[in-house]
């Protein structure tokens, strides 16, 4: 295949610095890898896309979010070569079709690791698996520019219906709804006789429906993002749409539970908002927050490499301010008024990058505190002994 294949990529725009950012990082990652970048209107038909193409094959991004290793046009290219398939397409976390699935070789938490990870599936014995392809999204794929001229479907669209042939061994990482996560997990820890709820960054609001669903209750939620506003409107009781330092000064209603995921650490100023927090919370009520561990040692052990990737969701996402362990949410805590009932310490995801770290500590004899490297985050329930 002489020379790189174009970059055919979806215009893409968001209110939110997550999106925005990750669509940037996206961008970067395929033009390292060579190829010119063409933008295109994602509802228009993938002929008028391939007009402005320039090169014999095209790479075609569907989801802008994607996280692509650096080498994915050359290598779905062989692919394409070998097979005389209608596109090749790369196997992914988050597949809308699961013949497209793919299983990653070991976990990971940071860019760093996963691109270690998709080195290695590269590394492994070519496997190709052809299948007759459906109207899912693909969210990428590399295919002839001459095919892409005479398709009249959207290009997500474009593949419907054509033999197309998997390689199992080029893994693209697809980042899952920031806002639509049904957090099942914090839904767990909810007391059942709740009976009016708070959630700020409350999201399309999966977890105050699962909540409505579970038990009687009153939900009302703030949200920044008016696209997921609109939609948690239709499944709780009452949403604000705003920043939620502002929304909360102009509520007077008092909850029994505030709940709070993965959001604290996107504000400037904590301390005073979960202060602020207790003016709205009936004494005795609780405040359930999930946030993420700055100390984990994967994050650690990326630093020791000189990396520290902002990414789109996780540990380092772009929109976090502030960056917290163990002993500064205690503190946090205790600043703003609330009583501590339980630290809990989330999932502990052994990552190579992780256990690497920990193995080489351990041999020098360097003196951890293990406990607070290992978790992905922390579970905290608080009282408000006001």
């Amino acid at each position: 295949m002489p020379g790189s294949p174009s970059i055919l990529y979806p215009r893409f725009d968001h209110p939110a610095i997550e999106e925005r950012y990750a669509s940037w990082q996206t961008q970067l990652l395929l033009r390292a890898g060579g190829g010119d970048l063409v933008f295109y209107d994602p509802e228009e038909p993938a002929s008028l896309a391939a007009a402005e193409v320039a090169s014999d094959d095209v790479l075609v991004v569907t989801d802008p979010l994607v996280v692509p290793p650096r080498n994915l046009a050359q290598r779905l290219g062989e692919v394409l070569d070998a097979t005389g398939a209608a596109a090749a397409l790369p196997v992914t976390n988050e597949p809308e079709n699961d013949k497209q699935r793919g299983t990653p070789v070991s976990p990971y938490l940071t860019l760093r690791e996963l691109q270690d990870v998709a080195s290695d599936m590269q590394k492994r014995p070519d496997h190709v698996e052809r299948v007759k392809w459906d109207r899912s999204n693909p969210a990428i794929y590399l295919c002839p520019t001459a095919f892409l001229e005479e398709a009249d479907e959207v290009p997500r669209r474009a593949l419907a219906g054509l033999d197309v042939a998997i390689s199992m061994n080029d893994y693209v990482h697809r980042w899952s709804s920031l806002r639509g996560q049904a957090r099942l997990d914090l839904l767990a820890r909810i007391s059942t006789d709740a009976r009016s709820v708070l959630e700020f960054g409350c999201g399309e609001a999966p977890l105050g429906e699962a909540l409505k669903r579970r038990q009687k209750c009153r939900v009302v939620g703030i949200e920044i993002d008016p696209r997921a506003a609109a939609i948690a409107r239709k499944r709780i009781d009452e949403v604000f749409c705003g920043d939620v330092r502002e929304v909360v000064s102009l509520i007077h209603e008092r909850f029994d539970w505030i709940i709070g995921g993965d959001i604290v650490e996107h504000l400037d100023e904590p301390w005073s908002f979960l202060s602020e927090l207790r003016r709205v919370t009936a004494p005795g009520g609780r405040l359930l927050l999930s946030l993420p561990n700055i100390a984990n040692a994967a994050i650690i052990s990326d630093l020791l490499h000189g990396r520290f990737d902002y990414v789109y969701m996780g540990l380092t996402c772009v929109g976090h301010l502030r960056f917290f362990t163990r002993r500064t949410i205690e503190e946090m805590l205790t600043i703003a008024g609330w009583e501590a009932i339980t630290i809990e310490p989330q999932e502990v995801i052994a990552t190579t990058g992780r256990d690497d770290l920990l193995r080489i500590l351990e041999h020098a004899r360097v003196p951890i505190a293990r406990e607070d490297l290992l978790p992905a985050g922390f579970y905290v329930i608080a009282r408000n002994p006001a």
